[in-house]
């Protein structure tokens, strides 16, 4: 009977504890959780307003290349409206052609550096750059000798081919 009335005075003490416990009020409480809740949804609706910022931006730094508008003015006609090419020398062809080829590189999921320029093949209108590319999907795999192909035509860069097809010709 002693045991039973001292598990009953037990009892009545952790259950007079665990509602002390709950002094905050649950409309309180509910209103916090919604509060948290909101900001959650708003942190995660401007990680993703960031996210298609930051596509948006590449996108318009690879237009140029990957989406072949680099050749927009190479159609324009002479005269006195033309617009002056950006690419006059050799050299700054065959720089515009290694970060072409890199960047198509990047485009197509590769770690892409131009490794070696093979040749340059001056025409009327332009050059044609050949090189050897680095490529690897990641900074553990071993790199790939991959070549690529490029054609400055009017002072715009207006083709890059890469793959194994175009290494050591």
């Amino acid at each position: 009977m002693k045991k039973l009335i001292l598990l009953s005075a037990m009892a009545a003490m952790i259950g007079g504890t665990a509602a002390q416990a709950q002094v905050v009020d649950p409309a309180l409480s509910r209103d916090i959780g919604r509060a948290v809740g909101q900001a959650a949804v708003a942190a995660e609706r401007a990680a993703a307003e960031a996210r298609i910022a930051a596509r948006e931006a590449m996108r318009a730094a690879r237009q140029g290349y990957a989406e072949g508008v680099a050749g927009a003015y190479a159609d324009a006609p002479a005269g006195p409206y033309a617009r002056p090419g950006l690419i006059g020398t050799e050299d700054q062809a065959v720089d515009a052609c290694a970060m072409a080829a890199e960047d198509r590189g990047y485009g197509e999921g590769f770690r892409a550096t131009v490794r070696d320029i093979e040749g340059v093949n001056r025409l009327p209108d332009g050059w044609d750059v050949d090189g050897v590319l680095d490529a690897r999907r990641s900074w553990r795999d071993q790199p790939a000798a991959w070549g690529f192909r490029c054609q400055v035509r009017h002072g715009q860069v207006v083709n890059v081919d890469i793959g194994h097809d175009y290494a050591r010709r």
